[in-house]
Protein backbone atom coordinates (compact mmCIF):
# COMPACT_ATOMS: atom_id res chain seq x y z
CA UNK A 1 0.00 0.00 0.00
CA UNK A 2 1.25 3.79 -1.15
CA UNK A 3 2.02 5.29 2.03
CA UNK A 4 0.44 8.84 1.90
CA UNK A 5 1.98 12.15 1.95
CA UNK A 6 2.52 14.61 5.14
CA UNK A 7 1.10 16.79 2.64
CA UNK A 8 -1.66 15.07 1.07
CA UNK A 9 -3.58 13.81 3.99
CA UNK A 10 -6.40 16.25 4.12
CA UNK A 11 -9.17 14.80 3.48
CA UNK A 12 -13.20 14.74 5.06
CA UNK A 13 -13.53 11.86 7.32
CA UNK A 14 -17.46 11.22 8.41
CA UNK A 15 -16.85 10.70 12.29
CA UNK A 16 -19.22 8.99 14.86
CA UNK A 17 -22.42 10.64 14.95
CA UNK A 18 -23.00 11.64 11.37
CA UNK A 19 -21.08 15.08 11.57
CA UNK A 20 -18.59 15.90 9.18
CA UNK A 21 -14.94 16.68 9.80
CA UNK A 22 -12.29 18.17 7.85
CA UNK A 23 -8.75 17.09 9.66
CA UNK A 24 -5.27 17.90 7.73
CA UNK A 25 -2.86 15.71 9.55
CA UNK A 26 -0.15 17.39 7.58
CA UNK A 27 -0.62 20.73 9.54
CA UNK A 28 -1.05 18.84 12.78
CA UNK A 29 2.33 17.65 12.31
CA UNK A 30 3.52 21.12 11.16
CA UNK A 31 1.89 23.71 13.10
CA UNK A 32 0.15 22.02 15.88
CA UNK A 33 1.57 22.35 19.28
CA UNK A 34 2.70 18.65 21.19
CA UNK A 35 -0.24 19.18 23.53
CA UNK A 36 -3.20 19.84 21.44
CA UNK A 37 -6.18 23.20 22.63
CA UNK A 38 -9.26 21.37 24.40
CA UNK A 39 -11.71 23.46 21.88
CA UNK A 40 -10.49 21.02 18.79
CA UNK A 41 -8.74 18.09 20.85
CA UNK A 42 -12.25 16.10 20.15
CA UNK A 43 -12.52 16.41 16.85
CA UNK A 44 -9.10 15.81 15.74
CA UNK A 45 -9.94 12.84 18.36
CA UNK A 46 -12.74 11.57 16.59
CA UNK A 47 -10.98 12.06 13.11
CA UNK A 48 -8.10 10.27 13.87
CA UNK A 49 -10.11 7.02 14.96
CA UNK A 50 -12.09 7.63 12.04
CA UNK A 51 -9.60 7.65 9.19
CA UNK A 52 -7.78 4.36 11.51
CA UNK A 53 -11.78 2.33 10.90
CA UNK A 54 -11.21 3.09 7.42
CA UNK A 55 -7.90 1.69 6.61
CA UNK A 56 -7.95 -1.32 8.89
CA UNK A 57 -11.35 -2.36 9.63
CA UNK A 58 -11.94 -5.59 7.33
CA UNK A 59 -15.39 -6.46 7.67
CA UNK A 60 -16.68 -3.02 5.85
CA UNK A 61 -18.50 -2.92 2.34
CA UNK A 62 -15.96 -2.02 0.49
CA UNK A 63 -13.35 -4.65 1.15
CA UNK A 64 -15.23 -7.12 -0.69
CA UNK A 65 -14.28 -11.39 0.02
CA UNK A 66 -11.40 -12.66 1.26
CA UNK A 67 -9.09 -13.84 3.68
CA UNK A 68 -6.62 -13.46 6.58
CA UNK A 69 -4.27 -16.06 8.08
CA UNK A 70 -2.65 -15.72 11.04
CA UNK A 71 -0.32 -17.31 12.92
CA UNK A 72 -0.41 -17.00 16.86
CA UNK A 73 1.76 -17.75 20.11
CA UNK A 74 0.96 -18.41 23.47
CA UNK A 75 3.88 -17.10 25.95
CA UNK A 76 4.56 -17.14 29.47
CA UNK A 77 2.39 -20.19 30.41
CA UNK A 78 3.18 -22.62 32.89
CA UNK A 79 3.74 -25.60 30.31
CA UNK A 80 5.57 -23.29 28.00
CA UNK A 81 4.83 -21.76 24.46
CA UNK A 82 1.52 -22.69 23.09
CA UNK A 83 1.54 -22.32 18.90
CA UNK A 84 -2.01 -22.38 16.85
CA UNK A 85 -3.51 -20.88 14.02
CA UNK A 86 -6.21 -18.40 13.21
CA UNK A 87 -8.62 -17.82 10.27
CA UNK A 88 -10.95 -15.04 9.14
CA UNK A 89 -13.15 -16.02 6.15
CA UNK A 90 -15.21 -13.17 4.50
CA UNK A 91 -18.14 -13.30 1.63
CA UNK A 92 -19.04 -10.02 3.05
CA UNK A 93 -20.04 -7.82 6.18
CA UNK A 94 -23.00 -10.14 7.09
CA UNK A 95 -21.35 -13.16 6.04
CA UNK A 96 -18.24 -13.91 7.85
CA UNK A 97 -16.54 -16.87 10.40
CA UNK A 98 -13.30 -16.51 12.02
CA UNK A 99 -11.76 -19.35 13.74
CA UNK A 100 -9.02 -20.25 16.06
CA UNK A 101 -7.04 -23.60 16.18
CA UNK A 102 -4.38 -24.67 18.67
CA UNK A 103 -3.78 -28.29 20.66
CA UNK A 104 -6.84 -28.79 22.67
CA UNK A 105 -8.86 -25.89 22.01
CA UNK A 106 -10.58 -24.85 18.95
CA UNK A 107 -13.49 -21.99 18.51
CA UNK A 108 -15.46 -20.83 15.44
CA UNK A 109 -17.52 -17.63 15.53
CA UNK A 110 -19.44 -16.06 13.08
CA UNK A 111 -22.00 -13.98 11.10
CA UNK A 112 -24.96 -15.31 9.24
CA UNK A 113 -28.50 -14.24 7.74
CA UNK A 114 -28.39 -11.51 10.53
CA UNK A 115 -27.36 -13.86 13.40
CA UNK A 116 -24.04 -14.35 15.33
CA UNK A 117 -23.00 -18.06 16.11
CA UNK A 118 -20.76 -19.98 18.27
CA UNK A 119 -19.28 -23.04 18.47
CA UNK A 120 -15.74 -24.60 20.56
CA UNK A 121 -14.79 -27.79 22.37
CA UNK A 122 -14.01 -26.41 25.75
CA UNK A 123 -17.16 -24.77 28.17
CA UNK A 124 -15.23 -21.93 29.55
CA UNK A 125 -12.97 -19.61 27.57
CA UNK A 126 -9.44 -19.85 28.94
CA UNK A 127 -8.44 -15.55 29.60
CA UNK A 128 -5.28 -16.33 27.35
CA UNK A 129 -8.14 -16.89 24.13
CA UNK A 130 -9.99 -14.10 25.07
CA UNK A 131 -6.40 -11.98 24.42
CA UNK A 132 -6.11 -13.53 21.13
CA UNK A 133 -9.97 -12.65 20.34
CA UNK A 134 -9.04 -8.55 21.71
CA UNK A 135 -5.79 -8.35 19.35
CA UNK A 136 -6.86 -9.91 16.15
CA UNK A 137 -10.00 -7.40 16.50
CA UNK A 138 -8.86 -4.03 15.77
CA UNK A 139 -12.07 -2.81 15.32
CA UNK A 140 -13.24 -3.63 19.04
CA UNK A 141 -10.28 -0.94 19.98
CA UNK A 142 -11.53 2.06 17.63
CA UNK A 143 -15.42 1.82 18.90
CA UNK A 144 -15.83 4.21 21.96
CA UNK A 145 -18.87 4.68 23.49
CA UNK A 146 -21.47 7.61 22.57
CA UNK A 147 -20.54 9.57 25.77
CA UNK A 148 -16.75 9.09 25.52
CA UNK A 149 -14.80 12.59 26.02
CA UNK A 150 -11.52 13.13 24.04
CA UNK A 151 -9.01 14.06 27.39
CA UNK A 152 -6.31 14.10 26.27
CA UNK A 153 -4.13 14.37 22.36
CA UNK A 154 -0.59 14.50 22.37
CA UNK A 155 2.73 13.00 20.22
CA UNK A 156 4.56 9.96 21.69
CA UNK A 157 7.24 8.42 20.61
CA UNK A 158 6.69 4.40 19.27
CA UNK A 159 9.32 2.36 17.59
CA UNK A 160 10.80 5.61 16.27
CA UNK A 161 7.87 7.00 14.64
CA UNK A 162 6.56 10.27 16.34
CA UNK A 163 2.55 8.91 16.97
CA UNK A 164 -0.50 10.74 17.75
CA UNK A 165 -1.96 9.58 20.52
CA UNK A 166 -5.45 10.26 22.48
CA UNK A 167 -6.83 9.47 25.74
CA UNK A 168 -10.59 8.79 25.61
CA UNK A 169 -12.44 7.71 28.34
CA UNK A 170 -15.16 5.81 28.88
CA UNK A 171 -14.86 3.53 26.33
CA UNK A 172 -17.41 0.94 25.34
CA UNK A 173 -16.82 -2.16 27.60
CA UNK A 174 -19.42 -2.90 30.31
CA UNK A 175 -18.24 -2.80 33.66
CA UNK A 176 -19.61 -3.89 37.30
CA UNK A 177 -18.31 -2.59 40.64
CA UNK A 178 -18.90 -4.48 44.13
CA UNK A 179 -17.75 -4.50 47.23
CA UNK A 180 -17.20 -7.24 49.49
CA UNK A 181 -20.11 -7.28 52.51
CA UNK A 182 -22.38 -5.30 50.45
CA UNK A 183 -25.76 -7.04 50.11
CA UNK A 184 -27.07 -4.00 47.34
CA UNK A 185 -27.28 -5.10 43.78
CA UNK A 186 -24.78 -3.19 41.50
CA UNK A 187 -25.64 -1.85 38.33
CA UNK A 188 -24.09 -3.24 35.38
CA UNK A 189 -22.74 -0.22 32.82
CA UNK A 190 -20.35 1.82 31.54
CA UNK A 191 -17.87 2.73 33.77
CA UNK A 192 -17.21 6.18 33.62
CA UNK A 193 -13.65 5.97 34.93
CA UNK A 194 -12.65 3.04 32.39
CA UNK A 195 -9.97 5.13 29.74
CA UNK A 196 -8.08 4.15 26.51
CA UNK A 197 -4.99 5.03 24.94
CA UNK A 198 -4.85 5.17 21.16
CA UNK A 199 -1.59 6.02 19.67
CA UNK A 200 -1.73 6.28 15.89
CA UNK A 201 1.17 6.21 12.82
CA UNK A 202 1.06 9.86 11.18
CA UNK A 203 1.52 8.86 7.94
CA UNK A 204 -1.15 6.33 7.22
CA UNK A 205 -3.37 6.21 10.04
CA UNK A 206 -3.23 3.24 11.36
CA UNK A 207 -3.58 1.92 15.03
CA UNK A 208 -0.28 1.35 16.83
CA UNK A 209 -1.27 1.08 20.59
CA UNK A 210 -4.25 0.37 22.80
CA UNK A 211 -3.41 0.74 26.19
CA UNK A 212 -6.24 0.72 29.39
CA UNK A 213 -6.80 1.72 32.09
CA UNK A 214 -7.61 -0.87 35.14
CA UNK A 215 -4.52 -3.19 34.82
CA UNK A 216 -6.34 -4.46 31.38
CA UNK A 217 -3.63 -5.84 28.56
CA UNK A 218 -2.03 -3.52 26.11
CA UNK A 219 -2.22 -4.29 22.05
CA UNK A 220 0.83 -3.17 19.95
CA UNK A 221 0.51 -3.32 16.41
CA UNK A 222 3.80 -2.97 13.93
CA UNK A 223 4.11 -3.74 9.88
CA UNK A 224 1.36 -4.00 7.45
CA UNK A 225 -0.13 -6.12 4.99
CA UNK A 226 -2.36 -4.95 2.66
CA UNK A 227 -5.54 -5.53 0.57
CA UNK A 228 -6.90 -2.54 -2.01
CA UNK A 229 -7.74 0.40 -0.05
CA UNK A 230 -7.36 -1.54 3.43
CA UNK A 231 -4.47 -2.43 5.59
CA UNK A 232 -3.98 -4.71 8.63
CA UNK A 233 -1.00 -4.89 10.86
CA UNK A 234 1.76 -7.57 9.90
CA UNK A 235 2.74 -8.14 13.49
CA UNK A 236 0.43 -8.06 17.01
CA UNK A 237 1.07 -8.42 19.79
CA UNK A 238 -0.78 -8.51 23.85
CA UNK A 239 1.33 -7.52 26.83
CA UNK A 240 0.18 -7.98 30.70
CA UNK A 241 1.97 -5.06 31.92
CA UNK A 242 5.47 -5.40 30.65
CA UNK A 243 5.59 -9.41 29.77
CA UNK A 244 4.27 -10.12 26.09
CA UNK A 245 1.58 -13.20 26.47
CA UNK A 246 0.41 -13.08 22.60
CA UNK A 247 2.24 -12.48 19.63
CA UNK A 248 0.12 -12.74 16.40
CA UNK A 249 2.12 -12.58 12.54
CA UNK A 250 -0.07 -12.64 9.49
CA UNK A 251 0.79 -14.97 6.56
CA UNK A 252 -1.45 -14.33 4.24
CA UNK A 253 -4.44 -11.71 3.69
CA UNK A 254 -6.18 -12.17 0.30
CA UNK A 255 -9.05 -12.00 -2.01
CA UNK A 256 -11.50 -14.67 -1.89
CA UNK A 257 -13.07 -15.36 -5.34
CA UNK A 258 -16.71 -16.43 -5.69
CA UNK A 259 -17.19 -18.00 -1.65
CA UNK A 260 -20.08 -20.33 -1.13
CA UNK A 261 -22.80 -18.24 0.96
CA UNK A 262 -23.73 -21.97 2.57
CA UNK A 263 -20.00 -22.31 3.65
CA UNK A 264 -20.71 -19.15 6.60
CA UNK A 265 -23.81 -21.09 8.23
CA UNK A 266 -23.11 -22.15 11.88
CA UNK A 267 -22.37 -25.82 11.90
CA UNK A 268 -24.35 -28.49 13.81
CA UNK A 269 -24.26 -27.77 17.17
CA UNK A 270 -23.53 -24.07 16.92
CA UNK A 271 -24.97 -21.64 19.66
CA UNK A 272 -26.66 -19.03 17.75
CA UNK A 273 -28.46 -15.22 18.84
CA UNK A 274 -29.77 -12.32 16.70
CA UNK A 275 -27.44 -9.61 16.75
CA UNK A 276 -28.12 -5.92 17.64
CA UNK A 277 -25.20 -3.51 17.49
CA UNK A 278 -26.65 -1.78 21.27
CA UNK A 279 -28.58 -4.69 22.65
CA UNK A 280 -30.21 -3.89 26.44
CA UNK A 281 -27.77 -4.21 28.97
CA UNK A 282 -27.21 -7.21 31.63
CA UNK A 283 -28.77 -7.29 34.93
CA UNK A 284 -27.71 -8.52 38.56
CA UNK A 285 -31.22 -10.03 40.21
CA UNK A 286 -29.61 -12.57 42.27
CA UNK A 287 -26.50 -12.63 44.42
CA UNK A 288 -24.23 -14.92 47.18
CA UNK A 289 -22.54 -12.78 49.65
CA UNK A 290 -18.67 -13.02 50.02
CA UNK A 291 -17.99 -16.20 52.42
CA UNK A 292 -17.65 -14.62 55.72
CA UNK A 293 -15.29 -16.09 57.69
CA UNK A 294 -12.85 -15.16 54.53
CA UNK A 295 -13.70 -11.52 55.20
CA UNK A 296 -12.89 -11.63 58.71
CA UNK A 297 -9.51 -13.45 58.23
CA UNK A 298 -8.77 -11.36 55.26
CA UNK A 299 -9.35 -7.88 57.94
CA UNK A 300 -7.33 -9.29 60.60
CA UNK A 301 -4.48 -9.69 58.69
CA UNK A 302 -5.03 -5.85 56.77
CA UNK A 303 -5.49 -7.84 53.50
CA UNK A 304 -7.18 -5.70 50.96
CA UNK A 305 -7.46 -4.72 47.18
CA UNK A 306 -9.24 -5.53 44.18
CA UNK A 307 -10.11 -8.35 42.16
CA UNK A 308 -10.75 -7.56 38.40
CA UNK A 309 -12.39 -10.92 36.16
CA UNK A 310 -13.90 -10.62 32.44
CA UNK A 311 -16.89 -12.52 32.29
CA UNK A 312 -19.97 -13.74 29.94
CA UNK A 313 -22.81 -13.03 30.72
CA UNK A 314 -24.67 -16.18 29.33
CA UNK A 315 -27.90 -15.98 27.68
CA UNK A 316 -28.74 -18.76 31.11
CA UNK A 317 -28.54 -15.56 32.64
CA UNK A 318 -25.40 -16.97 34.62
CA UNK A 319 -21.62 -16.37 34.18
CA UNK A 320 -19.35 -18.39 31.63
CA UNK A 321 -15.78 -17.86 30.66
CA UNK A 322 -14.85 -16.15 34.27
CA UNK A 323 -11.42 -15.25 33.74
CA UNK A 324 -9.22 -13.19 36.28
CA UNK A 325 -7.29 -10.26 34.73
CA UNK A 326 -5.86 -8.85 38.00
CA UNK A 327 -5.21 -11.93 40.84
CA UNK A 328 -5.58 -10.72 44.26
CA UNK A 329 -4.59 -14.68 45.82
CA UNK A 330 -7.02 -16.04 47.99
CA UNK A 331 -9.31 -12.80 47.37
CA UNK A 332 -9.90 -14.56 43.04
CA UNK A 333 -10.47 -17.92 44.23
CA UNK A 334 -13.15 -16.68 46.62
CA UNK A 335 -15.09 -14.20 44.12
CA UNK A 336 -15.05 -16.77 41.12
CA UNK A 337 -17.02 -18.74 43.89
CA UNK A 338 -19.04 -16.30 44.77
CA UNK A 339 -19.87 -15.16 41.46
CA UNK A 340 -20.29 -18.50 39.93
CA UNK A 341 -23.64 -18.39 41.25
CA UNK A 342 -25.06 -15.09 41.00
CA UNK A 343 -27.86 -14.67 38.23
CA UNK A 344 -28.54 -11.94 35.95
CA UNK A 345 -31.32 -11.00 33.56
CA UNK A 346 -29.15 -11.37 30.20
CA UNK A 347 -28.73 -8.50 27.65
CA UNK A 348 -31.27 -8.68 24.95
CA UNK A 349 -31.98 -8.04 21.66
CA UNK A 350 -35.41 -6.95 20.14
CA UNK A 351 -36.35 -8.84 23.28
CA UNK A 352 -34.44 -12.50 22.68
CA UNK A 353 -31.30 -13.32 25.06
CA UNK A 354 -27.76 -12.94 23.79
CA UNK A 355 -24.62 -13.26 25.31
CA UNK A 356 -22.74 -10.28 26.46
CA UNK A 357 -18.80 -9.81 27.93
CA UNK A 358 -18.67 -7.56 31.23
CA UNK A 359 -15.50 -6.89 33.84
CA UNK A 360 -16.36 -7.20 36.92
CA UNK A 361 -14.19 -5.31 40.03
CA UNK A 362 -14.91 -6.85 43.21
CA UNK A 363 -13.01 -4.91 45.80
CA UNK A 364 -12.09 -6.16 49.54
CA UNK A 365 -12.03 -3.06 51.49
CA UNK A 366 -9.38 -2.10 54.12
Amino acid sequence: MKRLSRFTMCRSLTAFGGRGIVLCLAAVLFGAPRVFAAEDQQQKGVALITRAAQLQNLLAPDTGPFHLRAHVKLLGLVDGTREGDYLLMAASQAQWFEQTRFPGYSELTGFHEGQAWRKRNVIDKPFRFHEVAQLLNLARHLRLSASAEIKKLTQKDIRGVKAFCIEASPTRDLWQKDTAGRAAISPVGINKDSQVTLCFDPDTGALLSALYSNSLPRFEYEGQVTLGNKAFPKTLRCYEGNELVVEATVQELAKEEAPDPAGFAPPAGADKWPYCETPETPKLVEKRKMNERLLASAKARRQYGTVICLAEIGTDGFVHDLAVVQWRGMFSLAVKEAVSVWRYTPASCNGVPVPSEIYLAYTFPP
